[in-house]
């Protein structure tokens, strides 16, 4: 039985091992950057989050990446709206009456938390504003059933509740200018799509460049927001007795509490690309299970490029065309079986080979 080793002159054996440890040592690399020291903890942790490129895709499989990203508040329903900054006209200032209208409506019948009068219901954040402290209302109802709550304990849940309430307003209102002309922008970006001569490839290109500009404008809002809302927990956790912190049951019932379902799924997807960038690059180093850390690096290769693929009008493609020669790659590793060579699976090899000329000989 001809042996499969020797299909392979000498030089081609020798570029197959610089591969795999050429990719393998990249992915190991890649894999141990995604790891800091936490000094405050005295441990390592993963310092990594693979928010931005799920955040960012685009594509036919935008909606299901983005499905893995906390959306702060549901900020691009209710925050990116596009939206003119003109002269208000008799028809503009009908419809912000209205809504007024209802707003105070909203208000007289609310009976969990009071909407403030004082608030301006036509600001360009208000939608969103209402949602993240009705959000955090949900918290602290959550935090107050499952803690069993003192009255006085109670009362220091609800002061916190409204002084992160009037911290998050008074932000928002020194950004209302910045946030004004960010939907404006997005209005003008929605009349270039809408225009007649948006399919010709210029206007295409203008659009798609519009677009990236846009997309991280409102990243310092969601990152103030989500660090108020940090803050937020901190002060329910400080609510609680030192007896009570000490208690894992009742930590880990705040910690349910407080913990958004599509964080908690953020930070499990940031902890698998650490194991197996890391797991890949040292299988392939070793030249260990070779033919699955290929196949499992190219499964993790082309999730990447499907959050960004060519074809898409405002896909990033600066890095597509890397990743598109390293998948290739992992099927070239994957198809010879380069672990065979100077790797740990030359073992395997062996006993499998003597195993299969055992039987031909019986």
């Amino acid at each position: 039985m001809a042996n499969p080793r020797r299909q392979f002159g000498a030089w081609t054996i020798v570029t197959l091992v610089l591969l795999r440890l050429a990719v393998g040592w990249h992915f190991f690399h890649e894999g141990m950057e995604k790891i800091a020291f936490d000094t405050s903890e005295n441990r390592y942790a993963i310092a990594f989050s693979a928010e931005g490129f799920l955040s960012q895709a685009t594509g036919p499989l935008a909606g299901w990446f983005h499905d893995y990203v906390p959306n702060t508040h549901d900020w691009e329903r209710l925050l990116a709206v596009p939206r003119q900054d003109a002269p208000l006209t008799p028809a503009l200032q009908a419809e912000r009456d209205k809504k007024l209208a209802d707003y105070k409506l909203r208000r007289d019948m609310r009976s969990l938390r009071p909407l403030r009068p004082e608030l301006d219901p036509n600001a360009p954040w208000f939608d969103w504003e209402e949602r993240i402290v009705d959000n955090w209302s949900a918290t602290a109802a959550k935090v107050a059933e499952a803690l069993s709550l003192s009255e006085e304990q109670f009362a220091a849940v609800d002061k916190a509740l409204k002084a992160r309430d009037k911290q998050l307003v008074d932000y928002l209102k020194g950004e209302a200018a910045a946030i004004t002309d960010y939907q404006h922008e997005l209005w003008r970006l929605e009349q270039l799509r809408s225009a007649p001569e948006a399919a010709v490839p210029f206007m295409q290109q203008r659009i798609a460049t519009k677009q990236a500009e846009l997309r991280g404008t409102p990243q310092p809002w969601v990152d103030q927001v989500a660090e108020f809302e940090q803050n937020y927990h901190e002060d329910l956790r400080s609510v609680l007795t030192d007896d009570e912190r000490a208690n894992p049951a009742t930590a880990a019932a705040l910690d349910e509490a407080v913990t958004d379902t599509r964080a908690a799924r953020l930070a499990s997807i940031n902890k698998m690309v650490t194991i197996l960038t890391i797991g890949v690059g040292v299988c392939l180093m070793l030249g260990f299970f070779t033919r699955l850390a290929s196949l499992a690096g190219a499964a993790f290769l082309l999730a990447i490029m499907a959050t960004q693929p060519p074809w898409a009008p405002d896909a990033v493609t600066t890095f597509f065309y890397y990743q598109c020669v390293e998948f290739v790659s992992f099927l070239v590793l994957f198809t010879v079986g380069a672990g065979r060579w100077l790797g740990l699976d030359s073992f395997s090899y062996a006993v499998w080979h003597r195993l299969v000329g055992n039987r031909g000989d019986e």
